[in-house]
């Protein structure tokens, strides 16, 4: 199901439109929610190597997880560019490696808090499956669109891609037109990603989840004094 649906996202994300891997995304998370968690991202697979609760995955599943991932991104780029015969090469525009890298770092951070945050049992957003995966959908493409990493059809350039497994599928794929010109940025786009999503569980689990426990203590502290309070009333 990861190579499946890594296979379908990376032909969703080829066609440069924002609609296009929204409804695709969210489609292909309806139907692989339940089997496989719809990853379809090493790097949000790497972020549950470090989960401390009940979804977390031991390394020999996390490396199974990628290596499908890799391999189905790899077989849609062959697919996209047996069709076209001409998918473009995943490369940054000009000189902007600062802003491409902030790009990855930033849209790959909040696309992992996002979907540890919507696959956590106590904070789901609705009982309704596809809801969820709604939200999950919509937080790649927002946070695509929030840090201005959405793709430029004008000059095919991709955007940010916040998926090691697609940029690795697009590399190798266009080897085959472009020659070693296609592994230009390959320190880049398959590399950063891992960094963001450490920092994102970093973040989850050392402030988000704190703060939250610390909020909940303080309204169960809450809700005893007033109910202390009642009961000596009524006495």
């Amino acid at each position: 199901m990861e190579a499946v649906g890594t296979l379908l996202l990376t032909m969703f994300f080829t066609s440069h439109s924002q609609g296009v891997m929204l409804l695709g995304l969210w489609i292909t998370n309806i139907f692989m929610w339940k089997i496989s968690g719809s990853h379809f991202n090493p790097a949000v697979t790497f972020a549950y190597l470090f989960r401390r609760d009940e979804s977390k995955m031991d390394w020999k599943m996390v490396l199974s997880y990628i290596v499908a991932q890799c391999l189905g991104a790899f077989v849609g780029a062959l697919l996209c560019n047996f069709y076209t015969f001409d998918l473009p090469p995943l490369e940054f525009e000009g000189s902007f490696f600062m802003r491409c890298l902030c790009q990855e770092l930033l849209c790959t951070f909040m696309y992992v808090f996002f979907f540890m945050t919507n696959t956590d049992e106590k904070l789901l957003f609705s009982e309704e499956p596809a809801i969820n995966c709604f939200i999950l959908a919509s937080s790649y493409v927002g946070a695509r669109t929030m840090f201005y990493g959405n793709a430029d059809t004008a000059t095919k350039y991709y955007g940010a891609v916040m998926n090691p497994a697609i940029a690795i599928g697009i590399q190798m794929s266009t080897l085959l037109n472009n020659g070693f010109s296609a592994w230009n940025s390959i320190y880049l786009y398959p590399i950063i990603p891992f960094g963001a999503s450490f920092i994102a569980v970093l973040f989850y689990e050392l402030i988000y989840k704190k703060t939250r426990q610390i909020l909940d203590h303080e309204v169960n502290s809450d809700g005893e004094g007033v109910h202390d309070d009642n009961m000596g009333e009524h006495d």
